[in-house]
């Protein structure tokens, strides 16, 4: 186990940097990235996530949650609770705010917006999964002078029970973790669902079978890795789940894997 020095216990999205292979930890209790040493788990400030109303009462506090980097090696975060998509470079610094749209909040349950996010293969949009209202949204990309440029955002698709982490494949099929359905949803590049894997399968022995509160994913060669955040989400909203009883059952979190196929609903299933 990895302990983060001066972090809080609201540790969310991880990421190796692609170039500089530094280990960055997004914070959402600190509003801020960790840049850390993943020997050591000694940490610094990669960057920090601005309070856009600092002075307004009642105002979203900074809700940084999932991170991704463009072909340039530019960390874009995501930020849950202020709709906004924030832009460093690759060795951190000042957060500039690159995208914001209301399609990036949410008022619906569990109260996250903007999520995890990917860029398409040429990069010439950005996919956020929007958890509280169930979609995944989509934000033209134009080249710039001074690096890509934020266009307008839309919704892609909808009805994906807690839209949380996401990728996309070589062939701009999406992969999302629904946390409020326990499973992965795949929709090709038309926002068609055209795979949907895994379920939960109750608590053994204080650990989740199959997926409780998936939020996050990557691939690794034929195999998709889950992690289960099997999260009892009634001491955060006050309300509960269908799975927040078995959530509080959990004594030992895990990491699920999964075969990575698209089974085709239309067409019998293939390996992707």
């Amino acid at each position: 186990m990895l302990t983060v020095t001066g972090s809080s216990a609201a540790l969310l999205g991880i990421d190796f940097h692609p170039d500089t292979r530094e280990l960055l930890v997004v914070d959402i209790g600190q509003g801020r990235v960790h840049r850390v040493n993943p020997l050591t788990g000694a940490a610094t400030v990669f960057t920090t996530i601005p309070d856009l109303t600092p002075n307004v009462p009642n105002s979203p506090n900074p809700g940084p949650n999932a991170l991704g980097v463009d072909k340039d090696g530019t960390v874009y975060i995501s930020d849950s609770f202020q709709g906004v998509i924030w832009r460093t470079g690759p060795k951190g610094g000042v957060a500039e705010n690159w995208a914001s749209s209301p399609l990036l909040t949410t008022t619906g349950f569990p109260p996250f917006g903007a999520n995890g996010l990917d860029f398409n293969k040429k990069q010439t949009a950005l996919f956020v999964a929007n958890t509280g209202s169930d979609t995944i949204v989509r934000i033209e990309v134009a080249a710039g002078a001074a690096g890509p440029v934020a266009g307008p955002a839309s919704v892609f698709t909808n009805s994906i029970n807690g839209a949380d982490g996401l990728f996309l494949d070589q062939h701009d099929n999406i992969w999302v973790c629904a946390n409020q359905s326990d499973e992965i949803v795949v929709v090709d590049n038309t926002g068609k669902a055209i795979s949907k894997l895994g379920d939960f399968e109750g608590v053994k022995d204080g650990k989740p079978v199959g997926l409780l509160f998936p939020a996050s994913l990557a691939r690794h060669g034929d195999w998709i890795y889950i992690t289960n955040l099997s999260l009892d989400l009634r001491p955060v909203t006050g309300q509960q789940s269908i799975v927040s009883q078995y959530a509080a059952q959990v004594k030992r979190h895990t990491i699920a894997r999964i075969r990575a196929r698209v089974l085709g609903f239309e067409r019998g299933g293939h390996d992707d």
